[in-house]
């Protein structure tokens, strides 16, 4: 708890609304996590940071603009490499750890930080309390960058963008079964937005949990590759791997979960 305190006072946030719905906090438990579940997070960190540079790797010419959407911790980035392929690499998050941002220090000039809420609503939110008109979730809103990207990965965010809309949205009383909607309909407004740049993409996401209870036993799966289909007509597989989210003894109730991920390289 101490180190999270300690945490929370470094994250910068995009706002109020921000900090009303649980992001600085998040950011907060986020790093933390890192450290306590360094072991069994290691080969996911070093999965995503291949994937990372062979999506880099792939564009037919070196130098330019990457951005980078899900940044805010930076963990699971390996900025020094991907430095080698850009001139300059953005990174975007509704909410920024101390260390991320001491990383444009670093490398002045080369590394920026953006704050940005990508679905747009956020502040809405925590404002009206309630669920947000459909047409507010499109056409996706992009900040307006100079230079534009020339590349644009999203680094394991998908599936994390609608939880604590959700659950703010949840402790005001709305219904579970809209805000499984809204849930969705957050993460097809992501894909839309990454598509909206019109720019090469590397998309690092979960595409199924498994969640398991103390004794072993599998009790819930949630799938995401129907909510990817369309998306991923045009791309390629990188890579896949298995990350252990919360490994045996994470959870107070002694459950554990496990993730699918796939990395995927879209032209």
């Amino acid at each position: 708890m101490l180190e999270e305190c300690f945490h929370y006072l470094g994250v910068r946030t995009t706002g109020r609304g921000a900090r009303l719905l649980g992001y600085a906090h998040e950011a907060a438990a986020l790093q933390a996590r890192h450290r306590r579940c360094r072991a069994s997070w290691r080969p996911h960190v070093e999965a995503t940071h291949k994937a990372l540079l062979v999506g880099a790797a792939s564009l037919p010419n070196p130098g330019g603009t990457a951005l980078i959407v899900g940044g805010g911790i930076a963990q699971d980035l390996p900025m020094a490499q991907l430095l080698t392929h850009f001139e300059r690499i953005i990174l975007l998050d509704i909410a920024f750890a101390y260390p991320t941002r001491r990383l444009a220090v670093r490398w002045p000039e080369r590394v920026f930080c953006c704050l940005h809420d990508v679905t747009g609503v956020v502040d809405w939110l925590a404002k009206h309390r309630r669920l947000p008109q459909s047409t507010m979730l499109n056409p996706p809103q992009l900040p307006d960058l100079l230079p534009r990207p020339d590349w644009v990965a999203s680094v394991n965010c998908l599936t994390q963008i609608p939880l604590l809309p959700i659950d703010w949205l949840h402790d005001q009383g709305e219904d579970d079964g809209k805000l499984e909607s809204f849930g969705r309909a957050l993460m097809e407004a992501h894909l839309q937005w990454l598509s909206a740049w019109q720019s090469p993409v590397c998309l690092i996401t979960e595409i199924e949990e498994q969640h398991f209870g103390q004794s072993g036993e599998l009790i819930a799966t949630i799938d995401y590759r129907p909510l990817l289909q369309a998306f991923l007509a045009n791309a390629k597989c990188l890579a896949d791997w298995a990350w252990c989210l919360n490994p045996p003894g994470e959870t107070a109730d002694g459950s554990w979960e496990t993730r699918s991920v796939a990395a995927y390289g879209r032209g």
